[in-house]
């Protein structure tokens, strides 16, 4: 399960579309997590059957199926997640806040989740390689496993049989049960590569969102800061606007005096006839 970047839509989408398009994204990272987290718990019971009694072909190829699967479910994760952090950001300021908190919550999940299934990636490679160097030794090949890209045995097409099968008569079932059971582990080997290349994305991820909320953080101190200055300049305005009325009423005032006084000396100036 997957999801590439035109699955938001272009430009001409609505943000309706684009607000789907990251709810669909969310439950698919949550959904994902947990499958992670269940496999881990099937690995965890398959690994100590390893090396016992109960070791078969069939526990084997069950682990390689769970693990394998469980590395694509990573990757999948990963890139679901590198969606989630490229999607366009609302508008809102709150919604800008809730959809930082929900990727944050997934990172750390995931990396959570990630750690887990690392740790049983590595548990499950040492048996494997302890299984393989058992083999060899019994088959005569010798318990050294190489860990590079030549570590199969590559017997066949030499046109002649190693000297370990030549002494023991090792049968060629045998044999190749052993190349599939070093390829498997050399799957595995891989697929802890793939793992530790997640973790550097994941690594870069948290860079960013870091980042974002420098940036989201800057606004909204930015807003707070032209509200506050609004409300200076609002009771500033009010304060003018007081005292702008209380002057005309003074000044009103003092021409009722005047004309009072004006109308005293009128009234004592002019003879009375």
């Amino acid at each position: 399960m997957s999801f590439g970047h035109g699955d938001f839509g272009g430009p001409g989408g609505g943000r309706n579309s684009s607000a789907a398009d990251q709810n669909r994204l969310m439950q698919g990272i949550g959904s994902n997590i947990q499958k992670i987290s269940q496999n881990v718990k099937e690995i965890e019971r398959i690994i100590p059957r390893l090396g016992t009694p109960d070791d078969n072909k069939t526990l084997r190829s069950k682990l390689d199926e769970v693990q394998h699967y469980t590395n694509q479910l990573a990757k999948d994760t990963n890139r679901m997640l590198k969606d989630l952090n490229n999607a366009p950001a609302s508008v809102s300021q709150s919604d800008q806040r809730q959809q930082r908190m929900q990727k944050e919550r997934f990172t750390s999940d995931f990396s959570a989740a990630l750690n887990q299934f690392q740790r049983v990636q590595r548990e499950a490679a040492q048996k494997e390689r302890e299984g393989v160097k058992r083999v060899r030794a019994n088959s005569g090949y010798g318990d050294d496993y190489d860990e590079g890209p030549n570590a199969l045995i590559n017997w066949e097409g030499s046109g002649s049989q190693p000297p370990a099968m030549q002494q023991s008569q090792f049968q060629q079932e045998d044999f190749e049960a052993l190349k599939e059971r070093e390829a498997q582990l050399h799957k595995l080997e891989s697929d802890i590569v793939d793992v530790n290349t997640i973790f550097k994305d994941l690594a870069t991820m948290v860079h960013e969102q870091g980042d974002t909320i420098d940036s989201i953080e800057a606004n909204v101190e930015t807003a707070e800061v032209h509200v506050e200055q609004a409300n200076t300049q609002l009771v500033n305005a009010k304060t003018y606007q007081s005292k702008a009325r209380r002057k005309k009423f003074i000044i009103f005032i003092c021409i009722l005096v005047l004309l009072a006084v004006l109308g005293v000396i009128i009234y004592l100036v002019v003879p009375k006839n």
